[in-house]
Parts: structure tokens; C-alpha cells; sequence
């Protein structure tokens, strides 16, 4: 009696607590695989994330809350998503469909798309980009996943993050002489002009012979005038 009577009361509290807790559906991802591998890449560098949605309803009941949405973002640029759900069969080929994305950083998934009972699938998923041009440093999500209820509210428990570090290098600042030009006017120009070399052999210099003084001619022609003068008289 005691045992049926813990048992009432743990099944009462269990359906209290999930009473207040919002839906979240059976799936986990799985084979996870990126190239180039590194958790640190340039940018500019292509990148090809592939991995896959496991649904299985055999643990909830429902391989997805019909009301709910799942979301998937990427910061990766120019991204390119391309979805495939694939349903095993026994003893039978593969379901295989391909689903609709929209090409956008972020591609969302109607509850209606994944909800199924009774059954388990793969969602296949292949993601194309590369990594941002950015102005330094930065860790980037490759892919988040995560489901939103009906409201659009998200479900922080179901949240599923793929980050890669984008490395900008730091550049070396370079140095660059500055030429410092000074604005003169035309008043302020100084022009010179070098003086002709002087000649390299000796002026030979010029001696000066003083002749006879003007007086003493003239009076010595005087002199001869009168000798002369004499001696016509006497002939």
C-alpha cells in the first residue's frame, strides 16, 4: 500500500514538472564533419559543414513538436544550405526526400515537415560558405541549431553551436619619410650665381718707364728754333 502510494505521488509530481516545461522533441545531431579542419581559419577561406538530424519518436512520442520550429543559422558568408530526409526501412530501400531551403543565413523548419509518431528518419544536411571578411579576430558560429515553440520563443535546452575562430593577421604599421615642402613666394627665392674661376696661370705684370718730362723738350726745341734762327742771319 505504502509502495502505491509513493508511486501515485512521483507520477503526479513528474507530470506536474512537465506540465510547466515547453515541448522539446527527440532529436541530436550527429556525424558532424567541416573542411578545412581547424578551429582557426582566414578569411575568405571556403567551408563545407555536413552532419545529421536524428529523429526518433520511440523516447517522446513524436519525432517533433508539431507546433514547434527548428532553426538553423549560420554566420558563414554567401551561405548555401541543401536538406534531405532519409527514412530506413527493414528489409526495404531507403526513404529518401529531398526537403525545400531557402538560401539565407538563417533556413527554418515547420513542425508539420518533422513531426511524425511511430517512426524514426535522418535529416542530412550540407552547408556551403566561407568564412567573413571581418576587421579583427572573431569566433563565429559555423552552424546553430535550435527549436523554437509555437510562441517563437527559443528553447535554451535544445541549442546546438558549431564555431570556427576567423583569424584576421595584425598588420605592421609602415613608416613613410615625410618630405616637409616649404611655400616660399617669389620675393623669397635667393638665387645665386657662382663667380668665374680665375685663371690658373700667372698675370705677368705690366712695368712702367717714365719718358721725358714735357718741360725740358720744350725748351730744348726752343733752344734749337733760335740756333737755327741765327744762323740764317748770319748767312
Amino acid at each position: 500500500m505504502r509502495s502505491c502510494i509513493l508511486l501515485f505521488r512521483l507520477v503526479f509530481v513528474s507530470v506536474i514538472v512537465l506540465a510547466f516545461i515547453p515541448g522539446v522533441s527527440g532529436w541530436a545531431l550527429q556525424n558532424w564533419s567541416v573542411t578545412p579542419v581547424g578551429a582557426e581559419l582566414p578569411p575568405g577561406t571556403p567551408v563545407t559543414a555536413s552532419y545529421s538530424l536524428y529523429f526518433n519518436s520511440w523516447a517522446t512520442g513524436s519525432t517533433f513538436e508539431k507546433d514547434n520550429s527548428l532553426i538553423m543559422y549560420t554566420e558563414l558568408a554567401d551561405p548555401h544550405w541543401s536538406a534531405t530526409k532519409v527514412e530506413p526501412m527493414d528489409d526495404q530501400p531507403d526513404i529518401i526526400e529531398q526537403v525545400p531551403v531557402r538560401q539565407a543565413g538563417q533556413v527554418r523548419f515547420d513542425g508539420w515537415v518533422l513531426s511524425y509518431s511511430r517512426k524514426d528518419f535522418y535529416l542530412n544536411v550540407q552547408l556551403t560558405g566561407k568564412t567573413p571578411a571581418l576587421n579583427q579576430t572573431t569566433t563565429i558560429p559555423v552552424v546553430k541549431l535550435q527549436e523554437m515553440t509555437s510562441g517563437a520563443k527559443p528553447i535554451s535546452s535544445s541549442v546546438v553551436k558549431k564555431e570556427v575562430v576567423v583569424i584576421v593577421p595584425t598588420q605592421t604599421p609602415v613608416y613613410t619619410p615625410v618630405v616637409i615642402t616649404l611655400n616660399t613666394t617669389p620675393a623669397e627665392i635667393i638665387e645665386v650665381t657662382p663667380e668665374p674661376a680665375l685663371p690658373s696661370t700667372p698675370v705677368k705684370k705690366v712695368t712702367y718707364s717714365p719718358g721725358p718730362d714735357y718741360l725740358l723738350v720744350t725748351g730744348l726745341l726752343a733752344a734749337l728754333a733760335m740756333v737755327v734762327a741765327v744762323a740764317k742771319r748770319k748767312n
